[in-house]
């Protein structure tokens, strides 16, 4: 997501303070990447699953309301699971796209042994 450049002005005879709106900005943004971590917290509306039990797609909303879809790719070793996805969010004409790149699983358990961090583009 872009940043914006936040300027001091009022807004209901509220002084707001660039600083501080530039820092909740920040927050925002980890806030979404938080919540693309996890996106089966987002999912609303029709989802479809593979044979096994792993979600492929999804229709999703962030909690300011914006649409957006997840796909996932499902493990081949372990059935059930996913092993990459993508969750979009719509904002401004525009789509963000948060990429949870391949994960490496244990290769008797299925733990997740490496994740790599969510790539927004």
């Amino acid at each position: 997501m872009t940043k914006r450049n936040w300027a001091d002005g009022v807004l209901g005879n509220t002084p707001l303070s660039a600083a501080r709106l530039n820092d909740l900005e920040t927050d925002l943004d980890a806030a979404l990447v938080a919540l693309a971590r996890d996106p089966d917290k987002l999912f609303a509306g029709a989802i479809t699953y593979d044979s096994n039990g792993a979600p492929t797609s999804a229709v999703v909303k962030w909690p300011d309301g914006k649409d957006g879809t997840y796909s996932g790719t499902p493990s081949v070793s372990f059935p059930g699971a996913i092993s990459a996805y993508t969750v979009t969010r719509v904002v401004n004409g525009g789509t963000v796209t948060y990429t949870q790149p391949g994960i490496t699983r244990d290769s008797t358990t299925g733990n997740v042994t490496n994740r790599p961090p969510i790539v927004v583009s």
